[in-house]
């Protein structure tokens, strides 16, 4: 029996995880939270999701896209799929940098909240491939 997939959802918004876990579980995908940056890299390291879904604008402006660069930039890390996700559009999203104009957000893909369940599960799957 497969081991099944883990997405990591990471996000300081209780209500967003709560509405969001169900549907991610009721597809099969084992699905663990957290709500801050420093819990979000303490899973990743502990358990190397298959796909992360991360909200750029959490407590701190730059949690999100620190923790998104980082992954990046590192090899054992890097090809994690991120599902980035926020209530800013797309567009700005994508460009989104707290540190350097023109910087882009190395996010894989890319969710404008509020989040449709149909639209989550079409990017997750695309993502792992399934």
């Amino acid at each position: 029996m497969n081991k099944p997939q883990e997405v990591l959802l990471i996000d300081d918004d209780p209500s967003f995880i709560t509405a969001i876990k169900p549907v991610l579980e009721s597809r099969g995908y084992q699905v663990e939270a957290a709500y801050n940056k420093q819990e979000a890299i303490e899973k990743i390291e502990k358990s190397k999701p298959d796909l992360i879904l991360l909200d750029i604008m959490m407590e701190r402006l730059t949690d999100g896209f620190d923790i998104c660069c980082k992954l990046k930039q590192d090899p054992e890390f890097k090809t994690i799929p991120i599902l980035a996700v926020s209530a800013i559009n797309k567009e700005i999203g994508m460009k989104f940098s707290p540190k350097t104009d023109g910087e882009y957000f190395p996010a894989d893909d890319f969710l404008e909240k509020p989040v449709k369940p149909e639209n989550l599960l079409e990017r997750v799957e695309k993502l792992l491939k399934v």
